[in-house]
């Protein structure tokens, strides 16, 4: 049986877009370290679920929640209907939806709330991935992928949702003043079957490093959430981006130079450099990933969605053509996918 295909990519962001500078004003650092995180970051601006006539330092978690719950509804629907129309479907024509965010939490789910606000059947299967941090969307999309694989006619929508500044928290730890330099809100979907254009989904491929489970995540002290984010995550990051590629070329037989198509999560400037050196890749082949970066910052799952969206956009792949898709995230894991058109 053929291998599903990605038929649609789509994403969204809040209307607030703010400056590096902007936020570095608003997170109020005065010391040269904490303001390089902002000014070393390689980011240009960020789109936030933030109003700037409102924002306080010190919002309750009530306030956090209300955030993310009004965030995530409004762009996970509006990325899932703009992969839906790429994709020429009606929400009823969706037999699958797989949902993922790590950054707030709803009860019914983040899926549930979409079937209603889309219009899917009553009888539309659904599953959604939390807390798995920025690989997410990559997990979601294998189990969409999964699906779709058992019939041809099967239909599969994913969408992948985060509203970081529903997590920031001011504190005097260097690892919080780095998240709040590079994290930003966005979401992403696709539309995911059996046949029609874009590239199938060959292979797909988990990597877990658990010693290195307390790199990253979240901890929740006094039931808000504050970002663990190790330094040593751009080198395990980029180490594991290249074990992760080498095991998904294996499954075919291929080399780097195979590839033509690099979609790699753009998770901070020293992971895409040191992933670039460790992959021997010229600047061209992660100029997607720094793209993403550099008008957007890192969104979590949902980034590697827009790497993917922005090489759809800016390459004219041939039939035939490989790609390599990867994301990380906490436990340690890398998350990857080989795709050919």
């Amino acid at each position: 049986m053929p291998a599903p295909k990605i038929v649609a990519v789509a994403t969204a962001t809040p209307p607030n877009r703010f400056t590096q500078a902007e936020l570095l004003a608003l997170a109020g650092y005065r010391d040269e370290g904490r303001r390089g995180f902002f000014t070393r970051s390689d980011i240009e601006g960020r789109n936030l679920c933030i109003d700037r006539a409102t924002f306080r330092p010190n919002e309750s978690v009530d306030e956090l929640n209300a955030r993310f719950r009004a965030g995530a509804l409004e762009l996970g629907e509006s990325a899932a209907r703009r992969a839906l129309a790429d994709a020429g479907w009606d929400a009823r024509d969706v037999d699958f939806l797989a949902t993922t965010t790590c950054t707030g939490r709803l009860t019914p789910s983040l899926d549930a709330h979409l079937i209603g606000r889309l219009g899917c059947r009553p009888d539309v299967q659904r599953v959604h991935v939390g807390d798995t941090g920025c690989a997410s969307a990559m997990v979601a999309l294998q189990q969409a992928s999964n699906y779709v694989a058992a019939s041809r006619t099967r239909r599969a929508l994913v969408v992948a949702v985060e509203i970081c500044s529903a997590a920031y928290f001011l504190d005097d730890r260097l690892e919080s003043a780095v998240a709040h330099a590079i994290f930003a809100d966005g979401a992403g979907a696709l539309a995911v079957a059996g046949d029609g254009a874009g590239p199938s989904i060959v292979a797909h491929r988990t990597l877990f490093r658990p010693e290195h489970l307390d790199a990253m995540g979240f901890e929740y002290p006094g039931g808000r959430p504050r970002v663990i984010l190790s330094k040593d995550v751009r080198r395990i990051g980029a180490g594991m981006m290249g074990e992760m590629a080498a095991i998904l070329m294996t499954t075919q037989g291929l080399k780097r130079e195979d590839i033509a198509h690099w979609v790699l999560h753009s998770a901070g400037r020293r992971v895409i450099d040191r992933a670039c050196a460790l992959l021997e890749l010229s600047e061209a082949q992660v100029g997607h990933s720094r793209t993403v970066l550099r008008h957007y910052g890192n969104m979590s799952s949902a980034t590697i969605l827009f790497v993917l969206h922005e090489t759809l956009r800016h390459e004219a792949p041939i039939p035939g053509d490989w790609g390599v898709m990867i994301a990380l995230g906490p436990g340690f894991a890398a998350e990857g996918a080989l795709l050919r058109w």
